[in-house]
């Protein structure tokens, strides 16, 4: 028997089993190391996980993130398979590297951020994203620097002109136990040298004790940011109760301070958690995170 002849054979084997391709299939690739910007010499990165498709034009919402690491250096794959998981619920997810405060004193990590959101607009044909569907998330530091970067987006302040011509606003801004004003000492019960300039507050100013140089310290309080009168997307804030690193009640600061100025915000207490806790990376809490975004799509 040929080629030819064991083909049409093959047609009625019990082993033999046909797929057909619809067109519309689709998987989620990493893109490892993807430079959005040079700065000092060394290129700033994103890790992306990007749907691969055969069928063009469909675009997604995009997910920016931004690790927690007392502003020093980021561990830019420790979110990696969360960041996975947003990527199997319908987004575009990057997860950003800004310069960390040994190298840069903030507001670099602001700069940084906005120039990201920028990279993502201006290439969002590439990527397959809606670049009117950008949001932004952070944890801890990553939370704070999140927060003042979506508050302060096209304000003209802490920022560079690189891709210029792309805004840099989202559409909302999600919170996990972010910090929101370095100078409440009362509110980082396990940092011993709170505020001090070998701290990582104190190391984001330049190596300066917080209380002592007000004017490099208070522009990292988040609610200086939030005025009735400007413009603001919506915030959703997640902060454990139990937290012993960055307290709760910096949350419920901000969160006051939401309410007060007439933004709009979603406010999560996890009892039993602690900072960085498990707790905030199950399938419930992604369902609650992407509830909110799907809110404003």
């Amino acid at each position: 028997m040929n080629l030819k002849e064991f083909e049409k054979a093959m047609d009625g084997m019990e082993q033999v089993h046909t797929l057909t391709a619809e067109g519309d299939e689709e998987y989620s690739l990493y893109k490892h190391d993807v430079c959005y910007v040079e700065r000092d010499g060394i290129k700033r990165t994103l890790q992306m996980i990007v749907p691969e498709m055969k069928k063009e034009g469909k675009k997604y919402p995009a997910l920016l993130y931004v690790q927690g690491s007392a502003w020093m250096k980021q561990d830019e794959y420790k979110r990696l398979g969360v960041m996975a998981r947003f990527a199997q619920r319908g987004f575009v997810t990057a997860i950003l590297q800004y310069r960390e405060s040994e190298i840069a004193s903030f507001p670099a990590q602001i700069e940084d951020t906005k120039t990201g959101v920028r990279f993502l607009r201006k290439y969002a044909q590439e990527y397959h994203i809606d670049p009117d569907q950008i949001f932004l998330m952070g944890d801890s530091s990553g939370g704070n620097t999140a927060f003042i970067a979506a508050f302060t987006a096209d304000e003209n302040q802490m920022d560079t002109d690189v891709y210029g011509e792309y805004s840099c606003k989202v559409k909302a801004v999600i919170d996990f136990y972010g910090v929101s004003d370095v100078c409440v000492k009362e509110d980082f019960p396990t940092t011993l040298n709170q505020g001090e300039p070998d701290s990582p507050e104190g190391k984001l100013i330049g190596g300066r004790n917080v209380y002592e140089y007000p004017q490099l310290s208070r522009p990292i309080a988040c609610a200086n940011y939030v005025r009735r009168e400007v413009p603001s997307p919506p915030v959703l804030m997640m902060h454990g109760m139990d937290d012993q690193m960055v307290s709760y009640y910096q949350s419920v600061r901000l969160f006051q301070k939401l309410l007060e100025e007439g933004k709009e915000v979603e406010f999560y207490r996890m009892k039993n958690a602690g900072h960085g806790d498990v707790a905030f990376w199950t399938e419930k809490n992604m369902d609650l995170v992407e509830t909110f975004i799907r809110k404003y799509l």
